[in-house]
């Protein structure tokens, strides 16, 4: 097990749900299975090797599918990852969460854990008990990453299938493969290989203790994703607008592409947009990320980076907790 110092490491699982403690009809069931129903005891049961590696303990914080997680549960978890890294009992934290949410809940934890202790997310693709069921070695690794020295202030990762990724990083992509979460743009950050950690990258944008919105639970202003194609009309668009909301992140075309009419109404030179939503424009596209070749200053439609949809969304959210000025909001997408 790679671990450079020689003290007894004390990891603490944090369990949530996901395919990972799902129970499947039969061993060759790898869809329609009962989903988030085995309890973190039982994860635990199944591996006595866990015992070889670090002290573990464990807790379940919740018990549900990733697709049923709230603003809520969010914060209690980050505040319970928090609460457990400050401890000099816990040297690193393992999270065991269901795949479909899995990069968001990373990319939140990525934004508001305050240490620069491990902390790991892992899951499955297949449940559990059935012919090649990945969950077990997934949380054999991940606690075995958590408890490596190399680790520390990497921000926090997802440890699955064999390979090491940072939160901000990670996108899943696929719906049934055990591969299914990937780097496609800059690459993984390492491996585990055998019980062997071996790290080739670290993370250079804001995270965790760097992170302005580490350690505190704030309130999130509304924001919606929009999602472009041939033919679609500026309605949904209009009916956030309306119902108050305060930010929205487009899954754009191509570099991000809007409607006209939306894009017009943003580049408007009488200044009339300075009453309508701070808009990101994200993509579809799932590598290449957004650029602002046309961009002025002060114009409140910018380009989200390299982040996705979903993770735009989420640093929208916060961005917008503390200021709707949009350079300052370019400036926060530009750091994270």
């Amino acid at each position: 097990m790679d671990n450079s110092d020689n003290r007894r490491k004390k990891i603490r699982l944090v369990a949530t749900g996901g395919t990972i403690a799902s129970q499947a009809k039969s061993r060759v069931s790898t869809e329609g299975y009962a989903s988030s129903v085995i309890k973190v005891e039982d994860l635990i049961d199944q591996l006595p090797e866990l015992a070889e590696i670090a002290d573990v303990t464990a807790e379940q914080i919740f018990l549900k599918p990733s697709s049923a997680i709230t603003e809520e549960d969010l914060f209690n978890l980050s505040g319970r990852v928090n609460e457990l890294l400050a401890s000099d009992d816990c040297d690193g934290v393992v999270i065991t969460h269901g795949t479909d949410t899995m990069e968001e809940t990373a990319f939140f934890l990525n934004l508001t854990v305050n240490s620069d202790k491990p902390v790991v997310v892992t899951g499955a693709m297949r449940p559990a008990h059935v012919i090649s069921s990945d969950g077990t070695l997934n949380l054999y690794n991940a606690v075995i990453v958590a408890a490596s020295d190399k680790s520390r202030g990497m921000g926090v990762t997802i440890a699955m299938n064999d390979i090491i990724i940072s939160a901000r990083d990670a996108i899943k992509f696929s719906t049934f493969k055990v591969e299914a979460y990937q780097a496609p743009l800059y690459g993984v950050l390492g491996t585990v290989r055998n019980g062997v950690v071996d790290y080739c990258y670290r993370p250079v944008k804001r995270h965790t203790t760097t992170s302005m919105f580490k350690g505190e639970k704030r309130q999130l202003p509304r924001v919606e994703v929009l999602y472009m194609y041939e033919g679609c009309s500026d309605d949904l668009f209009d009916a956030a607008v309306a119902t108050g909301c305060k930010g929205i992140v487009t899954a754009g075309t191509g570099n991000g592409g809007t409607t006209m009419s939306m894009m017009k109404r943003y580049r408007a030179e009488d200044g009339s947009d300075k009453d309508l939503p701070i808009v990101v424009r994200s993509a579809r596209v799932p590598t290449g990320g957004v650029s602002d070749p046309f961009r002025t200053p002060g114009q409140r439609m910018i380009g989200s980076g390299d982040l996705n949809p979903q993770k735009a969304y989420i640093l929208l959210r916060f961005a917008l907790s503390v200021t709707d000025d949009p350079e300052e909001i370019k400036k926060i997408f530009m750091e994270y």
